[in-house]
């Protein structure tokens, strides 16, 4: 009895079996029997139109997904996914007579697609920017393809606002030998845009500002008339790292080369040094710059400018220091030299100390004499010696030399906030 059972089973599965695979192989055929009917005669030559007056019409749209410029190559590159669909007339088919197969791939190698290109590709040796992936076809002739995208092309920068510069690049795309009244280009509008954001991925080193697409009409020879795609990528620099390393490092050197004129005209050294070391640091950020900045023939950078009007104006700093300092230095240099000439003369001469010494002690017995009756009764008239006068020449020489350091403390502060307010502009 188990073993009559037992046949049954393996007879029930032998007949479900046989109606399941042989279900599943009629389907394949009837897929590779559409697949041979429709490319019996196409010809991926001649544009999918039953009347060849009729044109064609393709929407065109992109999804993005990465966008980067090259500072040096000065190129915009892009990594997207195209979206184009146009009506094919000889890929039409009743899906009854078919399986109800109502859509299906084809090989893009083997049905007709179009020669968009990219006119102002970088890429001088391929301006095929499409990957090869197959086609989806539906069954009234609908065509739909998404290939993955590469495009660089060239882009101009204009750099004279770096690090905070922002530029907009054109990406120029069409039919590469159709005319538009064989070929009629349409934007693909997505949620109002012919751009799709929905898998972009953020740059850290550029923003994304704006991106849309324009239909442009092209006329040559007063005759032929082309249509062509263009997208705009607007892009901003995302620069805050470099914008506080230039305006910190520059504010702080300025600075110091400003505190220096508070210092006594007499310490020359250290007036010195703290106009050489800030000196140096501009210097050396300034050739940083050469290394940072690509080499254009646009116009010259703020930046650049800056940094060389932050020079000059410190080595003009630095040439009014040593001159101020130097004067300062003579003065009290001479004056010290005198000094201890006649200090060596008197102690090298017994009979002059000896009367200097006594003439010191009744000069110091009369002063103290005349301090007491000025006190008392102040005098209405004095009559200048010259020590007197040589003392005041003295204090008025060393008078304008102050005034004169804090002229040219005013001047260069003045002077370093224009400079520096042109640096805030860009930065």
């Amino acid at each position: 009895m188990k073993i009559n059972i037992l046949l049954f089973s393996l007879c029930i599965f032998q007949c479900d079996g046989e109606n399941y695979f042989g279900n599943m192989d009629t389907k394949e055929n009837w897929i590779a029997r559409l697949y041979k009917d429709k490319l019996q005669s196409y010809s991926k030559a001649s544009r999918p139109v039953l009347d060849p007056s009729h044109s064609t019409t393709v929407h065109f749209g992109m999804a993005l997904n990465k966008v980067n410029v090259d500072d040096h190559a000065q190129t915009l590159s892009v990594n997207a996914w195209s979206i184009m669909s146009w009506r094919d007339e000889h890929l039409r088919w009743d899906p009854k007579e078919y399986m109800n197969i109502d859509q299906m791939h084809f090989d893009e190698q083997d049905i007709w697609v179009p020669d968009i290109k990219v006119f102002n590709t970088d890429e001088s040796f391929d301006v095929h920017p499409f990957g090869e992936v197959p086609i989806l076809v539906d069954h009234d002739g609908r065509t739909h393809w998404f290939p993955p995208t590469h495009i660089r092309v060239p882009c101009d920068l204009d750099l004279s606002s770096w690090p905070s510069d922002e530029h907009e690049c054109v990406i120029r795309m069409g039919s590469w030998t159709h005319r538009g009244e064989q070929l009629d280009t349409q934007l693909l509008k997505h949620n109002g845009t012919a751009v799709s954001l929905d898998v972009y991925e953020k740059n850290n080193r550029w923003e994304l500002v704006k991106v849309e697409g324009k239909r442009q009409e092209i006329t040559l020879n007063d005759e032929d008339t082309y249509y062509e795609i263009d997208f705009h990528f607007t892009l901003r620099r995302r620069a805050r790292t470099q914008a506080i390393y230039i305006t910190q490092s520059t504010l702080a050197m300025v600075v110091v080369v400003l505190a220096s004129y508070c210092l006594p005209l007499r310490l020359y050294h250290t007036r010195i040094v703290m106009h050489l070391f800030p000196l140096a640091v501009l210097i050396g950020c300034f050739f940083t710059l050469f290394t940072v900045l690509p080499a254009n023939g646009g116009p010259v950078p703020l930046i650049v400018r800056y940094y060389s009007g932050t020079i000059v104006l410190t080595s003009i700093s630095l040439l009014s220091t040593i001159f101020l300092t130097t004067q300062a230095c003579c003065f009290s240099s001479s004056y010290s030299s005198s000094s201890k000439r006649l200090a060596r003369i008197v102690a090298s001469t017994p009979g002059l100390r000896n009367v200097i010494h006594g003439t010191y002690n009744q000069l110091d017995s009369e002063l103290g004499e005349e301090l007491e009756e000025t006190r008392a009764q102040p005098s209405t008239s004095q009559q200048p010696s010259t020590a007197t006068d040589g003392g005041q020449s003295g204090i008025a020489a060393h008078t304008v030399r102050r005034i004169i350091n804090f002229l040219l403390f005013l001047l260069f502060t003045i002077a370093f906030c224009v400079d520096y307010t042109v640096l805030r502009s860009v930065a």
